[in-house]
């Protein structure tokens, strides 16, 4: 089993230091950030989760992010949950949802954290 990196998680550019974690809102930007001066909160922490998301499970895309598909047209997936030591990631299951008098697609993700019994 390997350890995910800090770029892995956060993208190219992020660096930390002893006081501080640097994390680049484009590196974010394929996961759906559009990079302002004005990002919420909530739209960073979305953007943050999703970028990790996509190194536990997701669909093959090219390199112009078009989803590769299957000979039934279906998108191809990958799992890569079990590879890393001491963290995993899923998504479950998509759904519309109501709120507000809109519909969202909502995604939830279920993230797990390993460490041994004190």
């Amino acid at each position: 089993m390997q350890t995910l990196t800090l770029i892995e998680l956060f993208g190219v550019n992020a660096v930390q230091t002893a006081d501080e974690l640097i994390i680049k809102k484009s590196d974010l930007s394929a996961v759906s950030l559009t990079p302002t001066a004005n990002n919420g909160a909530e739209q960073l922490l979305v953007a943050i989760l999703l970028h990790a998301l996509s190194n536990f499970q997701g669909y093959l895309a090219d390199e112009n992010g078009n989803m590769i598909t299957d000979e039934n047209n279906a998108p191809i997936e990958y799992d890569n949950r079990q590879l890393y030591e001491l963290l995993e990631m899923f998504r479950w299951d998509a759904y519309a949802k109501k709120r507000n008098a809109n519909v969202y697609l909502t995604k939830t993700i279920i993230l797990e954290n390993y460490r041994e019994a004190d």
